[in-house]
């Protein structure tokens, strides 16, 4: 199965429902779930920036990514360059998502928290303005890359970071799944014990199963033999399969 970030978006959904149903008043074991993923993402973008040589700075930031959309998948403004890049963004898969599947009661709690995190496990000492979420009804999500400066020099120097490290810093979709599936099993677990963590991703693998297949629940089970603080960039993995 092609994988979208719109899965992405309905396995945190479905976790994060049946948490606070099978679990109600969990909203910090929720946050929580979400602030620990959002920084290991960080850390695995800055791993790969040093091992092709660069600082971690807001900068080079935008260059890490993990993942890039889909043509026509994103709609951001960009209404400010320097000294701080600010952008608008006015359509994204994951609102979308959880606008259709009835999930914006939990897809408000990923956005308050996750790009701030992201950027911690980048670098502890850098901060992401935030402000409006399209998940609280507002007409856009607010960003601001503070010390990004994307100046037409620092715009040229992320496009040879571009140029040098290729798709070497994305990850799959199917990856990305089984990393929020992953740390919020844990968080869970850690929080609330195992037996309440069984019951919770009992009712969420028997949703996930029926929307996106039982082959899906069985992808996600194999993911939590992956360490998501550390990234594989730049290590061969051809060679996995022999493992198992």
């Amino acid at each position: 199965m092609d994988y979208t970030a719109r899965e992405h978006a309905f396995i945190y959904g479905v976790i994060a429902q049946e948490l606070m149903r099978i679990a109600p008043g969990s909203e910090e074991t929720l946050a929580e779930s979400i602030r620990v993923y959002g920084l290991q993402r960080g850390a695995r973008m800055g791993q790969t920036a040093e091992k092709f040589g660069d600082e971690r700075s807001m900068r080079t930031y935008l260059a890490y990514g993990e993942w890039a959309p889909a043509p026509g998948e994103m709609d951001v403004e960009i209404p400010q360059n320097s000294p701080s890049a600010v952008w608008h963004v006015k359509k994204c898969p994951w609102c979308q998502e959880w606008t259709e599947k009835g999930m914006l009661d939990v897809g408000k709690y990923y956005c308050k928290y996750v790009d701030r995190e992201l950027v911690h496990g980048f670098n502890a000492d850098l901060e992401l303005g935030t402000g409006t979420t399209q998940t609280n009804g507002d007409a856009y999500c607010f960003f601001e890359w503070a010390g990004a400066d994307m100046t037409p020099e620092n715009k040229a120097a992320n496009a040879e970071i571009a140029k040098k490290v290729g798709s070497v810093r994305l990850k799959t979709w199917a990856y990305h799944m089984a990393h929020i599936y992953k740390t919020m099993g844990e968080v869970i677990g850690k929080n609330l014990g195992r037996e309440k963590q069984e019951e919770i991703f009992r009712a969420a693998d028997a949703r996930i199963a029926e929307h996106l297949g039982k082959e899906t629940v069985e992808l996600m089970h194999l993911g939590r033999l992956i360490d998501f603080w550390v990234t594989p960039s730049l290590e061969p993995t051809d060679r996995l399969s022999e493992f198992f």
